[in-house]
């Protein structure tokens, strides 16, 4: 006997099967059940492509974080604005935010919520220090955080669609 693989998720097997153990594919179904399951595979595998470029684009967001947050360092360096404490906390955070928009494709939920919940914290204490400092910027923090919450939500389906359909990598 020939060995058969799967047409929607190309799992091989040995003997014929009538129902694929890995993603459901009716071999014994209709033609139009064959093609509505494979319809629907493959739009759900588009959530793998929509985390690959979520995953590209918190990575530029991290990138320009860090740029934003080097040049107001430099700036308040300078004209000796900050305090050393302010210095620090802010050069570990560019490196932090580096080291994750670096690394994100290595490990991309944990490198992705690292930066997200080291920003609402800094938005946090911001805010409490000076209530007035959560309009200064709002629309470019929220396009941020929304960014990197949209991005876990994301990578999460992705690792869901990988899990239910036994795909690796």
């Amino acid at each position: 006997m020939e060995n058969m693989n799967c047409p929607s998720c190309k799992k091989e097997y040995l003997e014929s099967v009538d129902i694929c153990s890995n993603c459901r594919y009716p071999f014994s179904g209709t033609e139009k059940e064959k093609a509505i399951h494979i319809g629907k595979f493959i739009n759900q595998k588009d959530v793998l492509v929509d985390s690959e470029a979520s995953i590209e684009k918190s990575q530029k967001i991290l990138y320009g974080v860090t740029v934003i947050n080097l040049v107001f360092l430099a700036i308040g360096f300078f004209n000796g604005t900050y305090p050393l404490i302010h210095i620090l906390l802010n050069a570990v955070l560019i490196v932090v935010f580096l080291f994750c928009a670096y690394f994100i494709k290595k490990s991309p939920l944990m490198l992705t919520i690292i930066p997200l919940a080291l920003l609402i914290g800094v938005y946090t204490i911001n805010f409490i220090v000076d209530p007035n400092s959560v309009l200064r910027g709002v629309i470019m923090k929220l396009f941020i955080l929304g960014s990197l919450i949209y991005s876990i939500y994301l990578i999460k389906s992705a690792e869901g669609f990988k899990k239910n359909f036994g795909m690796n990598g």
